[in-house]
């Protein structure tokens, strides 16, 4: 008998948030659990399946009982070829922000943080505003487009190098390691695709390395400079290994994120067409257009934690060590906090109660980053496409993890209203 039977909590065998049903429509399999949304164990991924606004709010308040040492826990065990790429490239998975607890989760934040203040952010809206402008200049006048090459992808990853100081000739060579990298830690990959996404982040851990030690000769206005400030202060208190730890972990996440919300705002807000004419008429509502995508397609549909004692959450009796998927894309659904929450409202007054960036201690540090950038891009085409549309009869696919998720292309086409 598992613990999970053993313990009283249900058990559903054909949950996998890695299945093409899963890929294809999260919410579809949302919508066919029981109604009483308690957590529940899924044997096929080894977690218990936490989907309550509430619950999950409780488990990201109470870091002493819900470690975050299961962030980046591998989905499945990696092959002995895969494996020996990543110790022969150096690749250590040491600890970084998102899978510590504090004290020490402050010490790499708290440096970190320089670079998020309200104030530097808001310093960078015109920089981003100019790229969103040269990325949309190239577009033909009436031609369908793909939008994440376009616009989601180059953004974010443009502003997040932009802001470590990597220089603009390397742009493309990091993007091209960016890839599925997301796969070996959040997905299911086959050896092949192990070996090949290891040969990436060896490639990829390197690169950040090297940036690190050419910033300590050659310090610029950059927050990898500020890093080693820090660390010049105190050599002990910040490495320059850490240094290239969090590089490495900003220069993803502060992308990928940012690029899944940007395309997924761009998609519902085209599916219904009322919704993109209101921005057009009224752009002050994008910033809440955001906030609703935030709620009801979360670009981080789930995050993970482990128990350090036996506890309960949710009327569930849970072991020490339990493994708990926090799935926040079902707790932007969840119809005890949010009214008709399977319908995208723009008008919605409550969509920032949502989870998306997370609560307490491990909030989000780009979680403004990532709104401006959408919200400029979403100005922008807003202002230059009032005729845009989603192409009909395309296949969206999405990226096979349990973490990013966003359309990996999406068609659009511009109708003039005449027609």
């Amino acid at each position: 008998m598992d613990e999970a039977t053993r313990t009283g909590c249900r058990v559903e065998p054909s949950f996998d948030p890695l299945s093409e049903t899963y890929l294809e429509d999260p919410f579809r399999e949302l919508a066919a659990l029981p109604h009483d949304r308690a957590p529940f164990y899924a044997p096929v991924i080894d977690y218990y399946v936490v989907s309550r606004h509430a619950d999950i709010a409780e488990v990201f308040r109470d870091h002493r009982t819900y470690s975050a040492a299961a962030a980046q826990l591998p989905m499945t065990t990696l092959i002995p070829d895969a494996a020996q790429i990543l110790a022969a490239g150096g690749y250590k998975p040491q600890p970084t922000m998102v899978s510590l607890d504090p004290p020490a989760h402050a010490r790499l934040r708290g440096p970190t943080a320089r670079a998020f203040t309200p104030k530097r952010v808001a310093e960078m809206a015109p920089t981003i505003r100019g790229t969103v402008s040269d990325l949309l200049d190239g577009l033909g006048p009436t031609d369908p487009f793909e939008v994440v090459s376009t616009l989601a992808f180059p953004l974010p990853a443009t502003t997040i190098f932009t802001l470590l100081g990597v220089p603009a000739e390397d742009y493309a060579l990091l993007k091209g390691w960016c890839g599925q990298r997301a796969g070996l830690i959040w997905g299911r990959p086959d050896p092949a695709e192990q070996v090949r996404i290891a040969a990436d982040i060896v490639s990829y851990r390197s690169y950040m390395h090297q940036l690190v030690i050419a910033k300590v000769d050659q310090p610029g206005d950059d927050l990898t400079s500020d890093l080693i400030s820090i660390h010049d202060e105190d050599p002990e208190e910040l490495t320059l290994d850490e240094i290239a730890s969090i590089l490495f972990s900003l220069s993803f996440a502060g992308h990928e994120t940012s690029t899944c919300l940007i395309a997924n705002a761009i998609r519902r807000l085209l599916e219904d067409p009322t919704c993109w004419h209101d921005l057009v008429l009224d752009p002050t509502l994008i910033p809440n257009a955001v906030e609703e995508t935030l709620r009801f397609d979360s670009s981080v549909p789930a995050w993970r934690r482990v128990t350090t004692r036996p506890t309960s959450l949710g009327g569930i009796a849970l072991p020490e060590g339990a493994k708990l998927f926090l799935w926040l894309a079902a707790a932007g659904r969840d119809p005890s906090v949010f009214d008709l929450p399977d319908k995208f409202d723009l008008h919605r007054r409550d969509a920032r109660h949502r989870l998306a960036f997370g609560k307490g201690v491990h909030f989000c540090l780009g979680a403004q980053l990532g709104k401006l950038e959408a919200e400029l891009a979403l100005s922008e085409l807003v202002r230059r496409f009032p005729d845009l549309h989603l192409v009909e009869g395309q296949t969206m696919s999405f990226h096979r993890n349990i973490s990013f998720r966003g359309p990996q292309e999406l068609w659009l086409k511009r109708v003039p209203q005449s027609q």
